[in-house]
């Protein structure tokens, strides 16, 4: 598996090579396009409306400031802008997991030590975090961005996520129809207490499925299985196989018109005559 970052972890006397890899990965399916008539896979392509289709070297980066008007940023102003990357992740302080409201949660990662060497520090700091059940909080450069980040333990490993920062969380004041859920009804709030203790379980992630994508799945495995059955069966042979070929009259050869075909003319015998 490739890494997706690599560098350093630093905090306090810490400072070993880690390497950042993705703890996910998506099952969705995801379809081709084809033209119905020939069954031709379809090209996207860029295209202006005054010029036709485009180079990728012809493409800029642009921002709609007011319909319709854009301002256009060059790779060389985006590359100024990029916070500069020292290949580290830093540690800056710990937090108990409470403090963390779930929605600022974004990608999770797995942070592996790189290398030998790095595995003893790596230890370390997985127990220490684990005994003391904080999550550190640092930042980390990658792919031109700042990151918030969040370093916790699962299992034999250290779980690093992104984190949302404050801006990109939406409150939930920004919906009117909440004001009308602000009366309370104890009788029907401990009736309901009671129903929520009743259903609640251990959770066992495993136990839930996609039942869409198993059932698409099942008709993309049985599709291919028809078509596959087809391909491999012989062609059935054509009806003109089994009819003669005439002579035409310029030595060519062809298939004789339906009620046409002809017997072979009958040899003559010549009869003997006395000398």
């Amino acid at each position: 598996m490739r890494a997706l970052w690599s560098g350093r972890l630093q905090f306090s006397h810490l400072d070993f090579p880690v390497k950042i890899y993705s703890a996910t990965q998506s099952e969705e399916v995801h379809f081709n396009t084809l033209h119905a008539a020939c069954g031709a896979r379809l090209k996207h392509e860029k295209r202006c409306p005054v010029h036709g289709a485009v180079l990728e070297e012809e493409i800029v980066k642009a921002y709609e400031y007011d319909k319709g008007k854009y301002v256009t940023i060059s790779e060389a102003e985006l590359d100024a802008l990029a916070p500069k990357s020292a290949r580290a992740l830093a540690l800056l302080m710990f937090v108990e997991p409470p403090v963390l409201d779930p929605l600022i949660f974004d990608t999770p990662y797995y942070l592996i030590p790189d290398g030998p060497i790095a595995a003893e520090a790596y230890g370390t700091l997985r127990e220490s975090l684990r005994e003391s059940g904080k999550y550190g909080i640092g930042k980390v450069v990658m792919r031109r961005k700042e990151y918030l980040v969040a370093l916790w333990c699962k299992e034999s490993a250290l779980v690093l996520s992104t984190l949302r920062y404050d801006q990109e969380v939406k409150g939930a004041e920004m919906f009117d129809d909440l004001q009308g859920a602000d009366k309370k009804n104890k009788e029907e709030i401990r009736k309901t207490t009671e129903i929520i203790a009743h259903h609640t379980k251990k959770f066992r992630h495993k136990n839930f499925k996609d039942g869409y994508q198993e059932k698409l799945l099942a008709l993309i495995k049985q599709k291919v299985e028809q078509l596959r059955a087809t391909e491999q069966q012989p062609a059935k042979p054509s009806p003109l196989d089994a009819v003669p070929l005439v002579a035409t009259k310029n030595g060519n050869t062809q298939p004789p018109k339906r009620g046409m075909v002809k017997a072979p003319p009958a040899k003559k015998h010549r009869r003997k005559t006395g000398s």
